[in-house]
């Protein structure tokens, strides 16, 4: 029943890469407890993500902006995997498949201001 809405849900559409995927994120989750701040060593090769807007699907949270050195879209236009982890700084993000370095969002003020709802 659920699986009709939320299509994600469905058991027979896991993506093959989806358990790696996981165990990437688990492992940061780790780093991250441990130490408590992400090392420049993780964001290094991390894609730079200009020109973000937030996006709420039913999927989760992602970030929609130009992305530069992406390792599987190049530079372009690129909705991310859903987010699961946000500095506060606003320097960086981990999405379920990777970490993005944070360039400028669309406007700054609408981003970043507590309380804004974007569309």
């Amino acid at each position: 029943m659920l699986t009709r809405y939320f299509r994600f849900l469905d058991p027979t559409l896991i993506s093959p890469d989806l358990a790696p995927r996981l165990r990437r994120l688990a492992d940061d989750c780790e780093q991250l407890k441990t130490y408590g701040i992400v090392s420049p060593l993780m964001l290094r090769n991390a894609p730079l993500l200009e020109n973000w807007t937030p996006a709420l699907t039913t999927e989760g949270l992602h970030l929609v902006g130009r992305a530069f050195a992406h390792p599987v879209h190049g530079d372009r236009t690129v909705m991310t995997s859903q987010l699961w982890w946000a500095d506060p700084e606003g320097h960086w993000v981990r999405s379920l498949s990777r970490f993005y370095r944070l360039g400028s969002p669309v406007n700054a003020d609408d981003t970043r201001r507590p309380g804004t709802t974007v569309h």
